[in-house]
């Protein structure tokens, strides 16, 4: 088995500039992967292979005006799945600029073979909160059909800091309680209010991403709500390509402190086979 990526935007595929994505690494003091420097998405499946990634989650903003974001459609993500069907799942990118459209989004979303739904309030065109009663009807149809949804949340968007406050997940997490809701990002810097909100939440996921990794202040959080109360609810992401070479971060993985293999190995695919229903592929790394 190998590790399953919640938070991968392979080369073809991107939700940032380049330019923002050296930014970030810079601020980070990460070096880029190859692969990423060169776009050579042959030598990126080398590097998820030599890191022991089997596959990546593609979810990625709809379009947006924010400066340095920039969004990949629907149907160059289905493009990427259906080429490299063992390498990527597909989440379907909803415009919260315009919630009646996205709605209708929805059905195509399925057509096309992608098994969930980004939803971006941060990013899109028109501001809204995760919790918009706007988003209800999109909300209920995911449910109905068992679609996953997956929203990005911290200091990075926004606008304002307190749009990435777990809170506005926990109103939609209560009044949708079969719905699978997934926070990328750990809604950083709320990192104990997000692991809180999944302790109270058995239908929240936790991608904590770079802030885990990389020390973000808080990161430890998320590695005692694993060890104890949440180890069934976070999920790995490398954040590729903002992060360091792919084997670097599995490095860092393995010296984060997780209590036991088991607890280490639901962080890098157990808990995201379940949510996703894939099989086990044959064992890889040591889970």
């Amino acid at each position: 088995m190998g590790a399953i990526d919640f938070r991968f935007r392979p080369v073809g595929t991107q939700s940032i500039t380049r330019d923002l994505t050296y930014e970030y690494l810079r601020k980070m003091r990460l070096s880029p992967a190859p692969s990423f420097e060169r776009q050579d998405i042959d030598l990126m499946f080398r590097e998820m292979d030599q890191a022991g990634i089997e596959m990546g989650v593609i979810g990625v903003p709809a379009p947006t005006d924010k400066p340095g974001f920039e969004s990949t459609g629907n149907q160059i993500i289905a493009g990427m799945v259906k080429r490299y069907p063992r390498r990527f799942v597909g989440f379907g990118s909803l415009d919260a600029a315009d919630p009646a459209c996205a709605l209708e989004e929805i059905r195509r979303v399925v057509d096309l073979g992608l098994v969930g739904l980004t939803l971006e309030p941060s990013t899109a065109r028109v501001r809204r909160r995760f919790d918009d009663r706007a988003f209800y009807p999109i909300f209920e149809e995911a449910q109905r059909r068992a679609l996953p949804v997956l929203t990005v949340m911290s200091c990075l968007l926004g606008p304002y800091m307190d749009d990435c406050h777990p809170e506005l997940v926990d109103h939609v997490a209560t009044d949708f309680p079969g719905l699978t809701l997934i926070i990328q990002h750990g809604a950083w810097p709320y990192s104990r209010e997000a692991c809180g909100l999944a302790y109270k939440q058995k239908n929240v996921y936790l991608v904590p991403g770079q802030y885990l990794h990389y020390e973000f202040p808080g990161s430890e959080d998320y590695v005692k709500a694993a060890n104890r109360q949440l180890g069934g609810q976070m999920l790995f992401g490398s954040v590729y390509p903002n992060c360091g070479p792919l084997p670097e971060v599995m490095r860092i993985v393995d010296g984060l402190g997780f209590a036991n293999e088991d607890i280490k190995c639901k962080y890098l695919e157990h808990n995201a086979r379940r949510l996703l229903g894939l099989a086990a592929a044959g064992p890889t790394r040591s889970c």
